[in-house]
């Protein structure tokens, strides 16, 4: 029967655009799962449950495992949803390295997807899977207005996953794209643009552009806050490392491809993105690990929808492309093949935040909640690190160190801003004791809309060992008055502890065969010479699996020897 599965999924695999894929995907924020968690034989094929989360297995072993997130809001605005909250499953294939993950599941689809799985498993048979609910805004015939609205149809997907339509009052994610499409221009775009769109009502300087007026659904939160925008286009397993984490933890994801025909480029696309197939022998952040993506597309079944046909008719499909790595000069990313006659080249990844009643936004009444008619200066981002003026920022220093802070103030508004700049720096310790404190002014400078400005880099000083919080808030006096305040403030955690080398038992700064000794007398309980007692564990668990063991005796003895060990020994390490 695992046989027949795996050939199953294999054929899943290879499937092309149009071809629909089951929906499975991964972890969830805990907190937000329900607690109980059955186990089901697949044997028992009666009882797995309509909803809830559940572990399917076979004599023991994990088939399939689904979690049900309880959070109102999220995808729960479908028509035909019957529960509020989201799906995800996580599986392996059968007799393979390949763990598949997908998102953004209905209580009714599941359910669905569980008796699909079951009958493939015990029968060995096909099953197609779509028009189950899928998360997927459709465009319609060309010509028809929405032709180069594919970046408007993703926001629409997301918005929707995410919760954030329903906050609006919409139903559905064809409720939302029409919206986009009624008040925008039929041109370009992108996620991060539709999103300031339906959050504030503000547009981009090119591309589509929205009839004034519009959009401005939620203006109480600032979208600089819900957007990221992630380059693939070098280095992409790195990056799709970052965008598949925020996946799992509830985001929702577009992709920009470019694609390429016989004739050379035709231009750029934007997909929704709802899970992958990953190989487990790799790192998150090895090309090698990404095997498929499993995707959403406004352009799927376009042509379907002809003129005088309701998009909301078309199928939703959920499809899956194999990935492969493509490098070239400027280029380190992944290509598929969308038909004979086109392959799309990953080239950005957009994340949205999902809905939540802890997501900051305006309270004070004074603010104007109008990007185009008030400043809006907020600090974007602030760096930290032993460099002054560094562009980068670090959160574990030595007692050595001095540490540099340099906020940036980014103007997210619509007008250009010619005033002058004050701040307020704060570092706390773990009780909430203030160590540094200091108020900084900055003279007149016109700083244009989409723009940052370096505030200086300063000097915090040296600290002592302990937890740390360093708190920047711009504007502290509210002497200029803005669309939102708050966002002025951004605190940043770090710490401050001493470096050891691992395998330096002893703590005599070195590593040599008496560190191997410690151990074993340690072992055998009897009285080991340390230099150094406080952390001593931390100091000779090389294997980092919280205990001094025989594993940690070996590897060091084979790194005293010469020979290949496979973690880190005689490097520098900062203190837990």
């Amino acid at each position: 029967m695992k046989k027949r599965l795996l050939a199953l999924f294999s054929i899943l695999l290879v499937i092309s655009l149009l071809s629909t894929v089951t929906a499975f995907a991964g972890a969830v924020p805990d907190a937000s799962i329900e607690e109980a968690v059955g186990r089901i034989d697949i044997a028992d094929v009666g009882s797995a449950p309509e909803s809830g989360s559940y572990i399917l297995t076979d004599d023991g072993e994990t088939v399939l495992e689904v979690k049900h997130v309880e959070e109102p809001g999220l995808t729960a605005a479908l028509n035909d949803t019957t529960a509020n909250g989201y799906y995800t499953a996580e599986f392996m294939l059968p007799e393979t390295n390949y763990r598949v993950f997908l998102t953004g599941l209905t209580q009714n689809n599941v359910s669905e997807i569980q008796q699909a799985i079951i009958e493939a498993y015990t029968e060995g048979e096909d099953f197609d899977l779509k028009n189950l609910g899928f998360i997927d805004a459709e465009k319609t015939w060309p010509d028809d207005g929405d032709e180069n609205l594919c970046w408007a149809a993703s926001t629409s997907n997301l918005l929707t996953y995410t919760g954030w339509a329903s906050q609006a009052g919409f139903d559905s994610t064809d409720d939302v794209f029409e919206a986009f499409i009624n008040a925008f221009t039929d041109a370009g775009g992108n996620i991060h643009y539709g999103t300031g769109w339906f959050f504030n009502g503000v547009s981009a300087p090119g591309g589509a552009q929205p009839t004034a007026g519009t959009g401005r659904y939620l203006p109480q939160y600032n979208y600089e806050d819900m957007t990221e925008q992630y380059d693939l286009y070098e280095d992409c397993a790195v990056g799709l490392s970052t965008v598949y984490d925020k996946l799992r933890d509830g985001y929702g994801v577009s992709l920009s491809v470019d694609i390429y025909g016989s004739e050379g480029y035709e231009g750029g696309h934007a997909i929704t993105c709802w899970g992958f197939v990953t190989d487990i022998r790799y790192p998150e952040d090895n090309k090698n690990y990404y095997r498929n993506v499993i995707i959403t597309d406004s352009d799927s079944h376009k042509y379907w929808v002809k003129e005088g046909m309701d998009r909301r008719d078309a199928d939703d499909v959920m499809s899956l492309f194999a990935l492969t790595p493509v490098e070239q000069e400027g280029i380190d990313t992944y290509q598929f093949q969308i038909t004979d006659q086109q392959i799309g080249i990953i080239t950005e990844a957009y994340t949205l935040l999902p809905y939540s009643a802890d997501v900051p936004y305006e309270t004070d009444m004074t603010a104007s909640m109008d990007l185009s008619a008030d400043y809006d200066l907020m600090i974007s981002p602030l760096y930290l690190s032993t460099v002054q003026n560094a562009m980068e920022t670090v959160t574990v220093f030595t007692p050595d160190d001095t540490i540099y802070n340099q906020p940036r103030i980014y103007n997210n508004s619509e007008l250009t801003f010619p005033g002058s700049y004050s701040m307020k720096v704060t570092v706390t310790d773990a009780q909430g004791n203030v160590k540094y404190t200091k108020n900084y002014s900055y003279a007149s400078y016109n700083l244009q809309p989409g723009y940052d400005l370096g505030f200086g880099g300063y000097a915090i000083g040296k600290l002592p060992v302990g937890d740390y919080t360093i708190t920047a808030e711009f504007n502290p006096n509210r002497t200029v008055k803005e669309a939102y305040y708050f966002n002025n403030t951004t605190s940043i955690a770090f710490k401050v502890r001493e470096r050891y080398l691992i395998g330096d038992t002893d703590g005599s700064g070195t590593v040599d065969s008496i560190d191997a000794a410690a151990i074993q007398r340690i072992l055998a309980k009897l009285p080991a010479e340390v230099t150094d007692s406080s952390n001593l564990t931390q100091r000779g668990d090389i294997s980092r699996n919280g205990a001094l063991d025989l594993m940690d005796v070996t590897f060091l003895q084979r790194y005293l020897a010469n020979m290949t060990v496979n973690y880190p020994v005689n490097v520098s390490r900062f203190y837990d």
